[in-house]
Formats: C-alpha cells, structure tokens, sequence
C-alpha cells in the first residue's frame, strides 16, 4: 500500500499544478490522475482530496483544521473513496470496481455538505469499472454536483472510454529520470550499493518506489539469481530441470515480471546486433500473458517450464 502522507520528488510538478489550480479555486469538477504503476499516485490523490477539504483551502492540508482531523481518522462525512469491495457472498474482494458502487457514490454527492466548502470523491483503479459502471460514471461526470470534486486514477487512461477522459481535467504523472530514481533510492537506504540499486530499478520497471520494496524484501537477491539462471541457461551449462528448482520459492508475479524484462532486453540486444529478435520479443509477449494468469488454478510450473524451454532454445 502507498503511504498517504509521503511526498515523492517526482511528483513535485503535478502537486504545484494542484495546488495553483486551488489556489485560484479553478478545479474541474473532474480530474483525471493518470500515468505508469508505483509511482504514488493513489498517495497523491488521498493528500488532493484532503486539501480540497480543508477548511484552510491550502495544499497540502493544514493537518490542523476538523476537516483534516476527521479526514485523518477517515470519518469525514464529505469525503468518499471508491475502490476495489468485498463480494458481499464470497467475501473475496472483487477485480472490478461494479455499478452499484458509482450509484451509491453519485447519490452521497447530491446530499448537502456536511463541514467542507465542498465534497470530493476519489476512485481507483478507474480502468477496472465494466462497461456499466463506466456508463453510470460518465452520468455523474456529465451533470455533476456544483461543490463536488472527483479524482480517477488510472494506470491505463488509455482503457477508459474517450467520453470519460474528455469530462476530466488531467494531470500526467511521469517516471522519474533514472539518475533522479538511483538518487532517491540512495536517500532511502544508504547501504545501497550502486549495482544493487540500478539492478533493483531494472527489475522494478524503473519505478523506484516499487525498487525500493524490492530492496527491504530481498527482491533484488532472487532477480540477479534469475538473471544468472537465465544466461547459464541460454549457454547450455545448466538443464531446464535445474532451473525450474531454482526459481520454485520465487513469487509468479514477480517472476514473470522479471522474464518479461529480460525477454526485452534480449529482444533489444538482438536486434542491435542484426540478429534475428522475433523468438525473444514472443517470450516477453508470453511471459506477459504468464503474469496474468499468475492469480489463476492454471498450472503455473508447467507455464515456467515451457517458457524456460522455448528460452533454453534461443541461441540455437
């Protein structure tokens, strides 16, 4: 979970935007906070709506004010988050954000305000609605209340419907330069080595929060042992077999992450040097695939065995 009360260097232009746009009280009703995973965009939007409920109308929030005691407590009767629920007869917690959540939303926003000048809703991830909760969605978006403020994340702005996208005010958050994340991520443990930090924002897609994570739960130690079983693999020097008990304890999510990544570092590096890329760039394909079956009953040792043989077989 990101942590709501830190702010990140990266996100320094979007919070002044914000913050200008508060201060000349020229918020759309919507906004749109959209850019790639693990950059604490969540965190981000939790610190917009407590400004926009803060009785001091600043940013970030003064801390101080009832507004911000009880958004702090999450009390705050004006304020209301939409993400991801429990199944009300499975229990288990749902993979899309359904209809009913956006009606019970669209009808807290018509009541009158409780203690703030106005009311603000946050929903995440917003490319998880289904075809009718984005349609309920767009209705409220269409015809919104005149004192409500409403902020979509999304990780995937590119999935939500172009009507949706055109009723929001948006605010792109970009990865960090590299040099900028090795920096931070330096800051943030001190006993980082330099090669430890750039193999751990290599194995974090670049996000250094997510490289961080991966840093304090020893992440890093098993994706340099992948890196390694790979390359002995594609010499021939270790068998598939040897491989597969290698990487037996390591999370699927993370590991199919990591071979996407060398899959297209192979693809990269074939293709610089004229050699033929198209059996490397289909394993990042399938190992992206892979990932998503990750959460499924699928078998998932027979899917790292095949990868691992059509991976074995590039360099004949």
């Amino acid at each position: 979970a990101e942590d709501d009360t830190v702010s990140y260097p990266w996100l320094a232009d979007v919070e002044n935007a914000f913050a200008e746009r508060l201060r000349q009280d020229r918020l759309a009703h919507a906004l749109l906070l959209s850019g790639p995973p693990d950059l604490g965009k969540v965190a981000l939007a939790r610190a917009f709506i407590a400004a926009a409920l803060c009785l001091e109308h600043t940013f970030p929030a003064c801390g101080t004010c009832r507004s911000c005691a009880l958004d702090a407590s999450g009390a705050h009767p004006d304020r209301h988050i939409v993400t991801f629920e429990e199944h009300p007869r499975t229990g288990e917690l749902r993979k899309e954000l359904v209809i009913d959540q956006v009606r019970r939303l669209s009808a807290s926003l018509c009541l009158t305000n409780s203690i703030s000048r106005r009311k603000a809703a946050l929903l995440y991830p917003v490319e998880a609605m289904n075809k009718h909760t984005s349609n309920a969605l767009l209705k409220t978006l269409e015809e919104p209340p005149g004192d409500a403020l409403i902020i979509l994340v999304s990780d995937a702005p590119s999935r939500l419907s172009a009507t949706i996208r055109s009723r929001c005010q948006k605010l792109d958050v970009r990865m960090p330069d590299h040099s900028k994340s090795l920096d931070w991520l330096h800051s943030q443990n001190a006993g980082l080595t330099s090669g430890q930090a750039e193999l751990a924002l290599e194995a974090a897609a670049g996000s250094p929060l997510r490289a961080l994570r991966l840093v304090e739960d020893g992440g890093v130690e098993a994706c340099a042992r992948l890196n390694e079983s790979l390359d002995l693999l594609l010499d021939g020097r270790v068998s598939v077999a040897v491989v597969l008990d290698a990487l037996s304890e390591t999370d699927p999510a993370g590991l199919w992450s990591w071979m996407s990544l060398r899959a297209a570092e192979e693809t990269r590096m074939r293709s610089r040097a004229g050699a033929a890329a198209r059996d490397a760039s289909e394993l990042q394909q399938q190992a992206d695939r892979n990932r998503r079956l990750a959460s499924t009953p699928v078998r998932k040792d027979l899917l790292l065995r095949d990868w691992l043989i059509q991976w074995s077989r590039l360099n004949s």
